[in-house]
C-alpha cells in the first residue's frame, strides 16, 4: 500500500513541535487514500450540502458551502463515479467568491483545471470525510446552478469531534450582497460580520500547499479543507490601527485532533487561507481570505492565555452575503460535548481586569493543601501554603492553580466517557476567598504565602469534585500543585494613587448567589483587616443580599461573626434568601441555627427567592455602588431589576468569569 499523501515539510514541522509520535507520523499518510472508499462514495452521494474550496487567479483560497438538494430540480445533487470522479450540481449565489474564483474573469485562458479541496459533513450524525484534487470543466447558468466535476486523489475520514448537530432543510432565499472586498483589500470588518463570527459554532478553513514551496520535488501543490468547530465565540476577532489603516485579525485556538496537522502544516509553507462562516438560521455567509500564521507556546499565550497553539489570520478580503444559503435549521442545534471552554484574547481579559501576574515557568511556585473547612454540604474552603510569599492583589482577586502535574495523563484522541478531558489543561482560576493582613505603615496588604479558595462541588465539575473527594478520602499523599499567578479585576477596595490607604464606596450593595459569595468573603476580610489597624479610615454602609440553596446559608457566618466588632463607621446588614422547591431538613436546620446564633438586626432571612420588592425596599438604593457575583440567571435578573428601579449602569459592577 502506498501513501496517499506523503508529509511535506510544513506538516512535519508542526508534528515535531507538537510531539506527534514518530510511529503515527510514519503510518498516518497511509490513511489518506488515493481512491475513494466505497463508504465515502455512498456518503457523498447522499449529502444535501457540500463545503468546497478553490483558489482565485491570485492564488487566494476561498471556501464555500454548495447546496446539493432542491425542492424542484431533480438534477441537483452529488454523483460519484469510478472511485475518483464526483459530479456536483449545486445551487449557489452569484456573489459567492468560490463561484467567482471559477468564473471567466478568473480564467482568461479558459483552463478550468483548478485545485480544490472539500469536506463532506453530515450535521445530523457528525460524520465527515475529506477529499481533494482537481476541478475539471464547469458550467454556471443564470439561475444560479453550478456543475462541477471533481477528480480527487486524496480521501480521508475524520472524527466527529467539535461538530454541531443540526438538521437542515431546503429553503429558497434571495441573496443580497452586504460586503464585497473580493477584489479590494479589506480593512476593518463591519459589525455585522464580526457578530456572525461571534455566533458561529461552525467554520470551514481552506489552506494550500504550493508546489516547491518547501523545496520538495512535488510536481504540483494541493489544497486542504477542514471543519473547525467549538462553542459560539471560539473564534475571536480584534483590530490593529496604524494611523488611518485598520487591520482585522481572526484568532482560532487549536483544539486537540488527530495530530496530522495538515491544515496547520500547509500554513507553515503557504500563509494564504480562506474561511467560510455560515449562519444556518438566517442563511447568511461570511467568506474571508487572508494571511495566516501559527503561533506556539509563549507566542500563543501572549495573544490568548492558556492556549499553546493558535492560528492568527490577517483578513485581506471578505464577502458577506445575506441569504446566501438555500438552507434553514430544522431542529435545535446541539453543540459537541468535546467543545472546550471559549478562550479569550489577552486584550479582552485585560479590559475585564483578569490578567494575572504570571509566575515564570522556570521558577514555579508550589501550592500545598494544608487544611480545609466544610461550609455546607457542597461548599468547602481549601487552604493552601505557597512555597514562597506573593504580592497579593486587592481582596476580591483571583489565583491560578495548575493541577496538570497530578492529573494530566497525556494525549487522548477521543474520550466518550468524559469528552471534556480531551482538551483539558487542568488549570483553574479561582477567586481567592481570603485576604492578608494590612500593613498600616506601608498602607499595603502584606505579602503572604497563605491563600484560600472556597469551591462549590458541581456534579459535572472535574476539579471541584477532585478537591472535595481528596478531602473526603483524607488521602495521605500531600496535594501539591503549581501556583501560576494572581490578579484582580473585581474588588470594592481601590488603591490610593498617592500611597495612602485603600478606599471603598460610602454606600454599597453586594448581590451574591451561591458560591458567587467568594469575592465578597475576601473583600469583607480586607475591610476588616484595614479596620483593625486604621479604625477610622474606612467608612461604609454595606447591604449584602445573598441567595443560596439548602444549607449554603452557612457561608454567611463568616460575615456575621465579625460585624459586631467593627467601628461604628462600618455597617453591614445581611438579607438572606434560602431558595428551594421544598426546604430540606438540612436547610431548615442551617437556617434555624444561623438565626439563633445571630438574632440581631444585622441578619434578615426569607425562605424564598429574592424578589423585585426586596431590592426596591433597600434604602438609598440609587446612591449605592453595586457589586454582583453569582450564577448567570440570578445576575441577569438582578441587573434587569436594578435598571428597572432606576439604578444607573455606571453603578453596576459584575464579576466576569472569563479567564
Amino acid at each position: 500500500m502506498t501513501a496517499g499523501h506523503p508529509w511535506h515539510s510544513g506538516e512535519a514541522l508542526v508534528q515535531e513541535r507538537r510531539g506527534t509520535p514518530r510511529q503515527l507520523s510514519i503510518s498516518a499518510p497511509y490513511h489518506i487514500e488515493k481512491d475513494m472508499p466505497q463508504q465515502h462514495a455512498e456518503f457523498f452521494n447522499g449529502l444535501p450540502y457540500l463545503p468546497l474550496a478553490t483558489m482565485d487567479k491570485r492564488g487566494r483560497p476561498w471556501a464555500s458551502i454548495l447546496v446539493t438538494m432542491s425542492d424542484s430540480d431533480p438534477s441537483i445533487g452529488i454523483t460519484t463515479f469510478n472511485r475518483n470522479q464526483t459530479d456536483v450540481v449545486a445551487e449557489v449565489n452569484q456573489y459567492d467568491p468560490f463561484v467567482r474564483a471559477l468564473g471567466p474573469n478568473q480564467n482568461p485562458s479558459g483552463d478550468y483545471c483548478r485545485l480544490f479541496a472539500g469536506v463532506g459533513v453530515d450535521f445530523s450524525n457528525r460524520r465527515r470525510n475529506k477529499l481533494a484534487g482537481l476541478i475539471k470543466p464547469i458550467s454556471l447558468d443564470a439561475e444560479g446552478k453550478i456543475s462541477l466535476r471533481l477528480i480527487s486523489d486524496q480521501h480521508l475520514g475524520n472524527c466527529p469531534k467539535y461538530i454541531t448537530v443540526r438538521s437542515l432543510e431546503h429553503k429558497a432565499r434571495k441573496a443580497e450582497l452586504a460586503l464585497d472586498s473580493f477584489d479590494a483589500l479589506t480593512a476593518a470588518l463591519p459589525d455585522a460580520s464580526k457578530n456572525l463570527i461571534a455566533r458561529a459554532s461552525t467554520v470551514f478553513l481552506a489552506t494550500k500547499h504550493s508546489a516547491h514551496s518547501d523545496g520538495s520535488s512535488e510536481d504540483q501543490g494541493d489544497m486542504g479543507f477542514n471543519h473547525r468547530g467549538g462553542s459560539p465565540g471560539f473564534v475571536r476577532t480584534y483590530e490593529q490601527k496604524d494611523g488611518d489603516i485598520i487591520t482585522s485579525y481572526l484568532v482560532l485556538p487549536d483544539h486537540s485532533g488527530n495530530r496530522f496537522y495538515q491544515s496547520l502544516g500547509n500554513i507553515e509553507t503557504d500563509k494564504q487561507v480562506g474561511l467560510a462562516f455560515p449562519d444556518f438560521t438566517t442563511g447568511d455567509v461570511l467568506y474571508i481570505t487572508g494571511n495566516a500564521e501559527n503561533l506556539y507556546d509563549a507566542d500563543a499565550e501572549a495573544i490568548m492565555p492558556r492556549v499553546s497553539l493558535l492560528t492568527r489570520i490577517e483578513v485581506t478580503g471578505a464577502v458577506f452575503v445575506k441569504g446566501a444559503l438555500n438552507l434553514r435549521l430544522g431542529s435545535e442545534e446541539q453543540y459537541s460535548p468535546y467543545n472546550p471552554p471559549v478562550r479569550y484574547l489577552r486584550s479582552e481579559l485585560d479590559a475585564m481586569g483578569h490578567i494575572a501576574d504570571v509566575v515564570e515557568a522556570s521558577n514555579p511556585i508550589g501550592a500545598t493543601l494544608v487544611s480545609s473547612q466544610k461550609i455546607s454540604d457542597t461548599i468547602h474552603t481549601f487552604n493552601f501554603e505557597l512555597s514562597e510569599a506573593i504580592e497579593t492583589p486587592m481582596p476580591g482577586g483571583f489565583g491560578i492553580f495548575d493541577f496538570s502535574g497530578m492529573l494530566d495523563s497525556g494525549y487522548s484522541h477521543m474520550n466518550e466517557a468524559n469528552p471534556q478531558l480531551v482538551n483539558e489543561d487542568f488549570v483553574r482560576t479561582w477567586t481567592l476567598s481570603s485576604a492578608p493582613e494590612f500593613d498600616a505603615e506601608k498602607n499595603l496588604f502584606r505579602s503572604t504565602n497563605q491563600v484560600s479558595v472556597t469551591v462549590k462541588r458541581i456534579p459535572s465539575g472535574l476539579m471541584s469534585n477532585f478537591l472535595h473527594e481528596y478531602v473526603a478520602q483524607q488521602l495521605e499523599q500531600p496535594m501539591r500543585v503549581d501556583f501560576k499567578g494572581a490578579g484582580v479585576g473585581f474588588s470594592c477596595l481601590t488603591p490610593d494613587p498617592e500611597g495612602g490607604p485603600p478606599t471603598i464606596p460610602a454606600k454599597m450593595l453586594w448581590v451574591a448567589g451561591g458560591v458567587g459569595i467568594t469575592p465578597f468573603l475576601a473583600m469583607w476580610d480586607g475591610i476588616v483587616n484595614v479596620a483593625k489597624t486604621l479604625p477610622k479610615q474606612l467608612s461604609s454602609d454595606i447591604i449584602l443580599v445573598f441567595s443560596g440553596r439548602d444549607d449554603d446559608i452557612n457561608v454567611l457566618r463568616h460575615f456575621l461573626a465579625t460585624s459586631s466588632a467593627l467601628p461604628e463607621n462600618l455597617k453591614l446588614r445581611v438579607l438572606a434568601f434560602q431558595s428551594a422547591g421544598e426546604v430540606s431538613a438540612e436547610a431548615q436546620t442551617a437556617h434555624d441555627i444561623l438565626t439563633q446564633e445571630f438574632p440581631n438586626a444585622a441578619l434578615s432571612t426569607e425562605q424564598r427567592r429574592v424578589q423585585l420588592a426586596d431590592l426596591e425596599a433597600i434604602e438609598e438604593l440609587l446612591d449605592r455602588e453595586i457589586f454582583l457575583c453569582g450564577p448567570d440567571a440570578l445576575m441577569n435578573w438582578s441587573k434587569t431589576a436594578l435598571r428597572e428601579l432606576g439604578v444607573k449602569e455606571s453603578k453596576l459592577n459584575q464579576e466576569q468569569f472569563a479567564f
